[in-house]
């Protein structure tokens, strides 16, 4: 039997069988372009403005320092100082060895008509801004977060003050306008007229200072950090700068000894100027045109220790390691690294006092500090920047208490080397055995003609005992250091210095009357007698 019902076929059902969840897949794109923020706007010229302005207030106060090549510091700080025409700079051997356009500029600045201190410390700061503006496009162009505020705080480093106001330092200054120079066209690389002058940057640099031999690998660095990937075609652009490196390289470098050092031994000096460098560049307390150097740490430190400045990079570069697949990483692959390759010329010198003694030098760490001021500086703004408004209002407050503190700081130092007794007095502090800054202190204050805030007599005539004690040759000073006896009541002891004098030396007509005059005072006739036979009328 049948059925008498017929079932009607089913109609094929239209549209998807299982709806998609249309909002959330489409809302996703939209979440991730929010959640990634935007670059950071470039600087404007308000921010150069302050730069500039800020930079001039802070180191003002070592224009009225009349302190110049001074004569107290015997060592050679620059060739300049042994020529005498500006056509010896650009012979072959100092070209080859030398900046030919710092020691032309000492020469150019000698016919301004200004007071030569003056002119001197103005053309310095002007380089130095100059290499601020130019540091702050660089990181402009590598669209790096607080790119101002790194620009700022190394403009007004109180470690930067010794470049700048001693002379025979100009060289660091140059070399770093055209390492950054070549670094902003070689980022910025739009056009042929970009990689041009690039080229041409970086072959004078490298006849200039040896730092900018590392531009081939410093650019390298930044192309990585701007592509997030390594395809070889993207790196062309550095096979002729390398080229050009490794050419003036060998030309400029390649007659260069170094001291017959045991390699241990090198490893320590490496090692303390790597160590001391780094304490002046992120927390710079210390502050000094010269610091004591301790030979004993530097010669015989082993060599467990030697690297262990270097082995404080290895967990920064596990870290780089796991995630360079994210931006911040390739940042601090590209800081850390680019400090290394930089610091490396100023690890390798010898720093020297006036008097030739071993000492650290700021100014040998000036190329590679604004690289490691904005590793710091960028990275925390780009954590403080990641929280949102809150986070930019707490990098404001920040950031503008701690450039005040460093104003303050840098202000404060620049005023106190503006004063010719008050820097030859911290020298004297800091090389308490030294005898040319305690020389240099005696001259000044003998030179001002007025009495001393520094030192007492009781202090100066201390300072004159040990000054002899080194160098007993020195009559000038023992006939200073005899009319202090005198004026202090010390007739014994001046008495001696004046037997000592005429013994030894042949003073002149007023120091004999002056030395026959004490004989009398003490009653003692016939050294009076024989005193004033020896003038000469």
């Amino acid at each position: 039997m049948t059925d008498s019902k017929t079932e009607s076929p089913r109609l094929p059902r239209k549209g998807n069988l299982i709806i998609p969840i249309a909002d959330e897949r489409d809302a996703a794109p939209v979440r991730r372009s929010h959640s990634k923020a935007a670059p950071p706007k470039p600087a404007g010229w308000l921010a150069y403005l302050a730069l500039i302005l800020l930079t001039i207030g802070s180191y003002a106060p070592i224009f009225t320092s009349e302190l110049v090549w001074s004569e107290y510091d015997e060592v050679e700080r620059s060739p300049y100082q042994s020529m005498e025409s500006w056509t010896e700079a650009w012979t072959p051997d100092i070209v080859r060895a030398e900046d030919p356009f710092t020691l032309t500029s000492y020469f150019i600045e000698q016919k301004i008509p200004l007071d030569p201190a003056i002119t001197h410390h103005a053309i310095n700061l002007l380089l130095h801004i100059v290499a601020a503006i130019l540091m702050l496009k660089t990181l402009d162009a590598l669209k790096l977060p607080a790119a101002f505020s790194a620009s700022l705080i190394f403009a007004l480093h109180p470690s930067v003050l010794q470049t700048i106001f001693w002379s025979g330092y100009r060289e660091e200054l140059v070399g770093l306008i055209f390492i950054l120079a070549a670094l902003y066209f070689g980022v910025r690389n739009r056009s042929a007229g970009d990689f041009l002058a690039l080229m041409l940057i970086s072959a004078i640099g490298n006849i200039l200072h040896p730092a900018t031999l590392m531009l081939p690998l410093l650019l390298g660095l930044c192309i990585f950090y701007q592509n997030g990937f390594f395809h070889l075609k993207d790196y062309n652009r550095m096979l002729p700068l390398l080229c050009l490196a490794l050419f003036i390289g060998v030309w400029t470098q390649g007659g260069s000894t170094g001291e017959d050092i045991a390699f241990g031994d090198r490893l320590g000096i490496y090692s303390q100027n790597l160590f001391f460098y780094l304490k002046q560049a992120l927390a710079p307390i210390e502050l000094g045109l010269f610091h004591p150097f301790d030979q004993s740490k530097g010669y015989s430190v082993g060599a467990q220790h030697s690297f262990l400045p270097f082995l404080l990079f290895i967990p920064f570069y596990v870290l780089i390691a796991i995630n360079f697949k994210k931006s911040w990483a390739r940042g601090i692959l590209l800081g850390l690294t680019a400090y290394l390759l930089l610091i490396i010329y100023g690890i390798s010198q010898k720093g020297a006092f006036i008097d030739g003694s071993l000492a650290y030098e700021d100014h040998f760490q000036y190329v590679a500090l604004p690289i490691i001021i904005a590793l710091v500086i960028c990275t925390a703004g780009g954590i403080v920047r990641s929280m949102g408004p809150g986070g930019k209002i707490l990098w404001y407050l920040g950031f503008t208490i701690f450039a005040g503190i460093q104003i303050a700081i840098t202000s404060s130092y620049a005023y106190s080397v503006s004063d010719r007794a008050q820097v030859w007095y911290n020298l004297t502090e800091e090389w308490p055995d030294a005898w040319l800054p305690k020389l240099a202190l005696i001259h000044t204050i003998q030179e001002s003609g007025q009495d001393s805030e520094l030192l007492t007599q009781i202090q100066i005539i201390s300072m004159l005992e040990n000054i002899l004690e080194q160098q007993p040759n020195r009559v000038q000073e023992r006939q200073v250091l005899t009319r202090f006896y005198r004026d202090e009541g010390q007739k014994t002891n001046a008495l001696r210095q004046y037997k000592r004098i005429l013994r030894e030396s042949k003073p002149d007509n007023d120091f004999l009357r002056e030395a026959a005059n004490f004989y009398d005072e003490l009653g003692q006739t016939w050294d009076a007698d024989n005193a004033r036979a020896r003038i000469i009328e």
